[in-house]
This record gives structure tokens, C-alpha cells and sequence, in this order.
């Protein structure tokens, strides 16, 4: 059995990992009990099927329609533009033309 410590507010209830002076939910100062917690661990499922490894060869890959943004670099980078219901991500220092990147690509 593996144990741990949380704190916990006497006045709402609030838990944390670590002692606090004041309770960021009610704003109470100095009302945080420690209280010791144990647990059994973690409890496998069993799997009812077989597993079957592939290799990335023996993966098929579904083709989609991609929208292309009129940014042939970006469409390259995109694998040939936007797949309808994803999310791209759109990162680096600040400065950099990310804001810029999406005005051109949306007008």
C-alpha cells in the first residue's frame, strides 16, 4: 500500500498537495489539516482481446480533403493544406510573424 499526504481546508473542503497559509477558495488563513492518504495502487484491466503490432508500412493511410490556405509554403508544411476538423498549432518567440501568418491565410 503506497500512502501520501494532502492538506485539506477545514472551513470548505479545499485540497491541495502542499500546506497553504491562506485557502484560495474561501480565503480562510491558516485552516489547512494534513491528512494522511492510502491507496491499495493501481488496479490493471485485463485486455480482452488480442494485440496485433504493425508496423508504420502495414498502416493505411485514408485519404482527405485538404483546404489550401493560398500559402503554398504553408500548405507544403501542412502536408497540402488544412484537414477539415483539425487543430494546428502555431508557435515560436515572440515577434516571429505568427499573427501576421494567420491574417494572410484567412483574407
Amino acid at each position: 500500500m503506497k500512502s501520501t499526504v494532502k492538506f485539506v481546508c477545514s472551513n470548505c473542503g479545499y485540497e491541495s498537495s502542499k500546506w497553504l497559509g491562506r485557502c484560495p477558495e474561501c480565503n480562510n488563513w491558516n485552516s489547512f489539516e494534513e491528512q494522511q492518504v492510502t491507496f491499495a495502487g493501481i488496479k490493471k484491466s485485463k485486455a480482452t482481446g488480442e494485440i496485433k503490432i504493425q508496423t508504420l508500412s502495414e498502416v493505411k493511410m485514408e485519404k482527405s480533403f485538404r483546404f489550401k490556405t493560398g500559402i503554398a509554403e504553408l500548405d507544403r508544411v501542412l502536408g497540402g493544406g488544412v484537414v477539415r476538423g483539425s487543430s494546428v498549432l502555431i508557435g515560436g518567440e515572440p515577434g516571429i510573424g505568427k499573427s501576421t501568418l494567420m491574417l494572410q491565410t484567412v483574407s
